[in-house]
C-alpha cells in the first residue's frame, strides 16, 4: 500500500479557486490516521510538548527532524498557497501534502514564523510556535480519491522509517487500544513488523527506501505492513460506528459532527461536503 501522488488533475481546480486556498493555513494529517483528526477537533492542533503536558492519547512522536514531519516540542508545520505556488511536490508541502491527505484549514488570524526547530525541506512550509486553539480550526479538506475508500484501503502510515520501528508501531498499538476501547491482537503485527525490517536490512540507505520495500514485503508475502495496520484500524472503526466497511468519509463525518464545514478537492470542482 503506497500513498497516493497522482495528483496533476487537482492543479487548475486549486487555481481556478485561488481566492478560497489563499484564505487559510493548512495542518494536513500526512498518514491519515483519523483519530488524529479526532484529538485535533477536542483539543486543537496541539505542539509535542503540550500533548505530554495535558497526558494526551498521541501517536505524534516524529522526530522533529524526519523529513515528513516538522511538527517540534514547541511548534506545529503549517503550508499555505500562493501565486508563486508551482506544484513541486520535491520542494513544496502543499502539493505533498494537502493535495493528498487531509488537512485541517486554520485562520490566519495567528501569528507565524519561517523558522521552525529544524531547517525545513519545502519553500511554503511555516510554522505557528505553540499550539493551535480549535476555535482558530475554519474546515477540514480532502481530495477525492480518499472519499470513497475503505479504511482497509487506506494508508496508514507516512514513508518515515522512524515509524516503522517495533517501538513506534508498539506504541501505535497501544494508543489505538486505549483510543477504541478494544484489545488488539499483535501477533500478525509483530510477525510483518520482522519481515519489514528484514528486507529493510538488504538496503544501504533504507529510509530512502520506504515504498520500495514495501512493495517487496507485499510481493513476498502477499500483504505488507501498511495493510496489516490498515486492517486493524477497519475493524476498530467497523465497531466504533457500528456500520459494515466504513470510508474514510464515513469516519470523517461522523468525528466533525457538524462541527466543522468539510471540503472535497475533486478535479473539476471544490465540493462543501458539510
Amino acid at each position: 500500500m503506497n500513498k497516493i501522488r497522482y495528483i496533476s488533475p487537482y492543479f487548475q481546480m486549486v487555481r481556478d479557486n485561488s481566492t478560497f486556498f489563499k484564505a487559510y493555513y493548512f495542518h494536513s494529517i500526512i498518514d491519515l490516521n483519523l483519530t488524529k483528526l479526532d484529538s485535533i477537533l477536542k483539543h486543537g492542533i496541539m505542539c509535542k510538548r503540550d500533548i505530554e503536558r495535558n497526558h494526551l492519547i498521541t501517536l505524534y512522536t516524529h522526530d522533529a527532524r524526519s523529513f515528513d514531519s516538522k511538527n517540534g516540542s514547541s511548534c506545529v508545520s503549517l503550508t499555505s498557497y500562493s501565486d508563486e505556488n508551482s506544484f513541486n511536490t520535491l520542494f513544496e508541502s502543499f502539493p505533498t501534502h494537502t493535495l493528498t491527505s487531509l488537512s485541517l484549514m486554520v485562520s490566519k488570524d495567528i501569528k507565524t514564523s519561517k523558522v521552525g526547530e529544524s531547517e525545513t525541506f519545502f519553500d511554503d512550509e511555516i510554522f505557528y510556535h505553540g499550539s493551535i486553539s480549535k476555535e482558530y480550526l475554519q474546515g477540514i479538506i480532502y481530495p477525492e480519491h480518499l472519499t470513497n475508500l475503505l479504511i482497509k484501503d487506506v494508508n496508514p502510515l507516512p514513508n518515515d522509517l522512524e515509524c516503522y520501528t517495533k517501538k513506534y508501531l508498539l506504541n501505535w498499538l497501544k494508543w489505538m487500544e486505549i483510543y477504541f476501547g478494544l484489545t488488539i491482537a499483535s501477533d500478525k503485527l509483530l510477525d510483518y513488523i520482522d519481515t519489514f525490517w528484514d528486507i529493510a536490512s538488504e538496503y544501504e540507505c533504507p529510509e530512502r527506501w520506504v515504498e520500495g520495500i514495501i512493495r517487496t514485503q507485499k510481493e513476498k508475502y502477499g500483504e505488507d505492513l501498511k495493510d496489516v495496520l490498515a486492517s486493524i484500524l477497519h475493524t476498530c472503526w467497523t465497531l466504533k460506528l457500528q456500520k459494515d466497511n466504513p470510508t474514510f468519509q464515513d469516519v470523517v463525518i461522523n468525528l466533525n459532527n457538524n462541527s466543522l464545514p468539510i471540503y472535497e478537492i475533486k478535479q473539476k470542482v471544490l465540493r462543501r461536503v458539510s
